[in-house]
């Protein structure tokens, strides 16, 4: 029985006005304290596991959703979010059998509809995809999250005509939420770049990024003052002497997801994505508060969740998660013995290619092409800094190298983490793996060049992004290839 349901209503209502202005921190106070007030709320419960997913904590939010099944079964929504959760875990299976089950209570569930497509795109199966959203009949009255998974899957099928008529209609739906609709208009700004049509293109982008509210940029003078060198000499390291983890740093876009699907495609590597477990640990306790006892317990856990996420036979994980610029140093002490790769790819290319994304609430600098600009040049001030004073081997992984050049770039990837070459990591856009990042569709493909300098295609739309990255931005000979 609900220990004062009053005060848990308030509490609910404040953090979900706090969630939704991405006001993270605020929003998760504010929901445990209505979930004390109501233990088994499965309301309150379902906005915390939203919450969670949103911050990547994706384990806490698969327990919290079990609990609340157990008050509510059988309940679509909350499937949908539990299979949120085993995604961002890695656990396609149980996605999949959790979107059945919500299915089969309501097939006509847009949502859980479109999480299933998405989950098969996100595999490249894309037969199976069809097959999905062929069971279902779809006219212009069906849920917007059905017409956008059958344009999706058109443009995953290169009909682009087809695509952009599907999430047209979804943007002129008076009835379809503004999220739905600026994941639309993305969509359809990606099916103009595609017909080369890049005027209309930018457009819907712009229109899109602009329904966000605006984000900002890493302040790295801060960081870099609280991570100094005296400082990290003070912090002893963890004895786990363990080779295992290995981390991929680089902006969003800049081929961290292709570097680690190389390298996953190695027989004695595994992946657990974007892992939460260290931007978690790295905002417990301050710089100069941190132990021996503090990095020795944060090893431990993120040894025990690999374990857990990636099982115990693979050597090496790779961990990708958003933000590593802020965390080496807290990475340096848990694990002096990892290694890191650093991706670079022309910066103009990475940020507009951001800029084209939908990251939702994950990369909320992407939403402006200044602002971007900004984050570009804190994160080379920031991997400027750890090159100067860690000990740890960070490997320069340069995307366009990469593709120019790929079977010795990726013989080196191999061996700087210390295994031996396995030709499957040539094959690497051959495997059924889950891919749940903007670059799901091209790790689907042999390596191709196509997007080099693609940032020149928008040259006349993007000043406010070239003057943000200063010196970082390479204009010379701008018109070549245009």
């Amino acid at each position: 029985m609900a220990r004062n349901p009053q005060q848990a209503a308030k509490f609910f209502q404040k953090g979900s006005q706090a969630f939704a202005a991405e006001q993270f921190g605020i929003a998760r106070g504010l929901l445990l304290k209505a979930l004390s007030f109501d233990k088994d709320n499965p309301d309150i419960m379902g906005r915390l596991a939203q919450l969670y997913i949103a911050t990547w904590n994706s384990q806490e939010a698969v327990d919290l959703l079990r609990r609340s099944i157990k008050r509510r079964p059988n309940h679509p929504d909350t499937l949908l979010v539990l299979s949120q959760g085993y995604m961002q875990l890695g656990e396609i299976e149980k996605m999949h059998e959790t979107l059945d089950k919500a299915l089969a209570w309501d097939p006509t569930h847009g949502a859980c509809m479109h999480a299933k497509v998405m989950g098969y795109i996100n595999a490249g199966e894309i037969e199976l995809a069809r097959q999905t959203i062929d069971r279902v009949e779809v006219d212009s009255r069906s849920h917007p999250l059905l017409l956008m998974a059958l344009g999706k899957l058109a443009r995953t099928e290169k009909d682009y005509a087809k695509a952009i008529e599907f999430q047209q209609q979804v943007i002129d739906r008076e009835d379809a939420f503004e999220r739905h609709k600026r994941s639309a208009r993305f969509e359809i700004g990606h099916c103009y770049d595609a017909l080369g049509e890049y005027d209309k293109a930018f457009e819907f982008f712009r229109i899109a990024n602009g329904g966000h509210m605006p984000g900002a940029s890493l302040h790295a003078e801060s960081l870099i003052e609280m991570w100094s060198k005296e400082l990290l000499d003070s912090i002893p390291v963890a004895k786990t002497g363990s080779q295992r983890p290995v981390f991929i740093v680089g902006m969003p876009r800049s081929g961290t997801t292709l570097t680690e699907q190389v390298l996953s495609a190695h027989p004695s590597v595994a992946s657990i994505g974007e892992g939460a477990m260290i931007p978690a640990q790295f905002v417990r306790k301050g710089t100069s508060s941190l132990t021996g006892e503090d990095i020795q317990r944060y090893a431990d856990e993120y040894l025990a969740m690999l374990d857990t996420r990636a099982g115990t036979q693979a050597l090496r994980v790779v961990d990708k998660h958003i933000g590593m610029e802020r965390t080496l140093g807290l990475i340096s002490r848990m694990f002096p013995d990892a290694k890191i790769i650093h991706c670079l790819r022309d910066p103009i290319d990475s940020c507009l290619s951001s800029y084209f994304q939908n990251f939702g609430t994950n990369v909320n600098y992407a939403r402006d092409l200044k602002t971007l600009g900004q984050q570009y040049i804190a994160h080379r001030k920031m991997m400027d800094h750890w090159y100067e004073v860690l000990d740890l081997e960070i490997m320069p992984n340069a995307y366009e190298e990469m593709v120019a050049d790929f079977e010795p770039r990726a013989r080196a990837l191999v061996d700087h983490v210390g295994l031996e070459f396995d030709d499957r990591c040539l094959r690497f856009h051959e495997s059924k793996s889950m891919v749940s990042t903007a670059s799901s569709v091209q790790v689907r493909s042999p390596i191709y060049q196509s997007s080099r300098q693609r940032w020149r295609n928008y040259e006349k739309h993007i000043g406010p992004l070239i003057e943000a990255l200063g010196e970082y931005a390479d204009t010379s000979n701008a018109k070549q290839g245009a």
